[in-house]
């Protein structure tokens, strides 16, 4: 990305690209963005008026749909993706208990 592009960006796709190069860096995904959109590998988002929020969540999306199986998989964290969704699950009978507990 060029600093002349980077200049024709707004503040919110600024601060979007902060917020997710670390996380595609990770992943092992190009990003970059101009004229109003976002890019992850080829594919191009449309993010023209979009708040900082919705171009994350764009991106989340992106990352969901493509790298869902390898994180599922563990290849990724390592475990199951739905054990690390879930770990700060509480269940009903745990949400009383600490109702009670005054912890919550």
């Amino acid at each position: 990305m060029t600093d002349e592009n980077r200049k024709e960006m707004t503040e919110d796709t600024k601060r979007a690209l902060e917020i997710l190069q670390p996380i595609c860096d990770l992943l092992g995904i190009s990003l970059a963005a101009d004229k109003g959109l976002l890019y992850m590998r080829d594919q191009a988002i449309g993010i023209g008026c979009n708040s900082t929020y919705a171009t994350v969540m764009e991106a989340i999306g992106y990352i969901f749909q493509t790298e869902y199986p390898r994180f599922r998989q563990g290849a990724v964290t390592g475990r199951d993706l739905e054990e690390d969704i879930k770990r700060y699950w509480l269940s009903r009978p745990a949400m009383e208990k600490l109702k009670k507990a005054g912890v919550i």
